[in-house]
């Protein structure tokens, strides 16, 4: 069975799922494949194109991405660094250390509390839902760079194989579609189905699709809206222009 809940963010309300062991769907609520609870009114997507969206009159899409120098020091230590959590891996919390300065406008801005969607939601669901909440708060509040939510990576085979590639991609750094191919154990040449795959990833932000930009390092597109991408990756230290 799945069980859902709701909660907010610094960039709208955010729709998650569980099997009751795992976290197994992070969705902006209103994007195009955001799943609708039982019972509830589904929600009309806000932008049915993922490549829309404006910045100052300058379409987004059409933007670049610049790494920022390393501010020093680093939010963690490198021993603090563990990969994102898979079914069956422990959910050890990180050390957390005092977030920089405001970047992007989010800073500051914290996850609202968790709303159930379902009466009779068991304990571990709710923990689990409190743990992403968490975990989510600190990533916008610039004090978490990992996670550690367990995950369970529902698709086909093609598709799970990218998703898993996206989680090997570092905070504060983006790669191209080609380079999502490679890493999953493909030929460059797969760029236009990894990029399809990469559009349908279920665990936004966690499992980091934001990071996969063009071969030019322009935006491109990005489900939940390229205002949200562009302002991901302004958190996570890009400048766009």
């Amino acid at each position: 069975m799945t069980f859902y809940a709701q909660i907010t963010s610094p960039l709208g309300p955010i729709l998650l799922s569980s099997n009751g062991a795992c976290l197994d769907g992070l969705y902006f609520v209103g994007q195009s494949d955001c799943p609708s609870p039982a019972g509830a009114v589904p929600v009309k997507p806000g932008k049915a194109d993922p490549t829309a969206g404006m910045r100052a009159g300058v379409a987004i899409k059409n933007l670049k991405a610049y790494k920022n120098p390393p501010a020093a020091p680093t939010l963690f230590d490198e021993q603090d660094l563990r990969p994102t959590g898979l079914a069956g891996c422990d959910d050890g919390a990180c050390a957390i250390k005092p977030a920089p300065a405001d970047r992007a406008g989010l800073a500051h801005q914290a996850c609202g509390p968790v709303a159930l969607k379902q009466a009779g939601t068991p304990g571990s669901a709710v923990a689990l839902f409190e743990q992403t909440r968490r975990e989510l708060d600190e990533y916008f509040l610039g004090r978490r760079k990992v996670f550690t939510v367990p995950l369970q990576l529902d698709g086909t085979e093609f598709q799970v194989k990218v998703w898993q590639a996206l989680l090997t991609i570092p905070y504060g750094e983006y790669v191209s579609y080609g380079d999502v191919a490679q890493a999953a154990g493909l030929k460059p040449q797969h760029g236009r189905p990894v990029g399809t795959a990469v559009g349908r990833n279920p665990i936004t932000i966690i499992v980091p699709c934001h990071r996969v930009l063009a071969g030019t390092g322009r935006l491109n597109g990005y489900t939940g809206g390229l205002e949200r991408k562009f302002a991901l990756l302004e958190l996570e230290g890009f400048t766009l222009g």
